[in-house]
């Protein structure tokens, strides 16, 4: 056989291998795509920053003035929108691999002290998840849906972005907004003995994210009343000083994010005078089964006193 014939034969065979072994291996599962302006004090970020990875200056500090998001193996009517504040300007937003500020507008600012993102016509339970980094407090909660991480306007500015699509099949959205509608949210999970979120738990973010949207998307006219539950473990004096704290927690946490405050027209903590479960005294059953009451009974209640149309 000819040496050329040959040549063009092993390649065109380890083309056709090569090409069938990329597809077996190309990562096909959906993703969300991140990059920041500028990176290393340099410019664009070259490479989309891609599931965790930290897009930014998150060692050196330098602020971030731009970004942009995207998205990679999902059906092209499955859309992101974000934003960012920017902190002499205010919140531009963008889509779709789109900067929020071009490099040159974007030099011209002092840097980024807020984003936020949200999924346009996403499958079911699939949502965008998201954190920041400062360089004095450190990085921000996991939180998604629209809702910003950061502070606008409080002069810190932001050196690094994480992100991340997640599905979740088992919370759903709080369906009622009538007068009387009575609803436990068992997973919003606080620090043991403390007021604190305890957002190692990805639960907490998504179940605060599951309530600023039934708060923050009802009528204005809407009235509600946020309760704090404990399980009766523990001393009963600390539960009830522990769960109207919690309960102001909740509130206080949905203000910063911009719901109206005066939608929630009341706080009240009730200790573990009100379980969702009994809780047996007596040793009848297991220790593993007897925490798993106590989680359900430590947990926020929202009541609806005034509901809407």
């Amino acid at each position: 056989m000819p040496v050329g014939l040959a040549v063009f034969l092993a390649s065109l065979v380890c083309g056709t291998v090569g090409g069938s072994l990329w597809l077996i291996f190309r990562d096909t599962s959906p993703h969300v795509l991140y990059k920041g302006y500028p990176v290393n004090e340099q410019g664009w970020q070259p490479t989309w920053s891609k599931e965790n990875d930290t897009c930014g200056n998150y060692a050196s500090g330098v602020p971030l003035q731009s970004f942009a998001m995207a998205l990679d193996n999902l059906p092209d009517s499955v859309g992101i929108r974000y934003a960012g504040y920017v902190a002499n300007i205010g919140w531009k937003e963008a889509s779709q691999g789109k900067e929020i500020l071009s490099s040159e507008i974007a030099q011209q600012t002092q840097g980024l002290e807020a984003i936020k993102a949200t999924l346009v016509n996403a499958p079911p339970g699939m949502s965008v998840e998201y954190r920041a980094h400062f360089p004095k407090s450190g990085w921000t909660e996991w939180i998604g849906d629209g809702i910003f991480v950061g502070v606008p306007g409080g002069g810190e500015y932001l050196d690094g972005i994480q992100a991340r699509l997640v599905v979740d099949t088992i919370a759903t959205g709080i369906a009622s907004a009538k007068d009387g509608t009575h609803v436990d949210i068992s997973e919003i999970f606080f620090k043991v003995g403390s007021d604190e979120f305890n957002f190692s738990l990805p639960e907490t973010s998504r179940n605060l994210a599951r309530l600023y949207r039934f708060v923050q998307t009802s009528c204005d006219d809407m009235r509600i009343i946020i309760e704090g539950h404990s399980s009766s473990e523990g001393d009963s004096t600390l539960n009830q000083r522990l769960s109207e704290l919690r309960a102001m927690k909740v509130r206080d946490w949905l203000v910063s994010k911009g719901v109206n405050s005066a939608k929630i027209i009341a706080t009240q903590g009730f200790g573990a005078t009100k379980p969702k479960v009994p809780e047996p005294s007596d040793g009848s059953i297991a220790a593993s089964e007897l925490e798993k009451i106590r989680r359900q009974n430590r947990r926020i209640s929202i009541a609806v006193q005034r509901g809407c149309p």
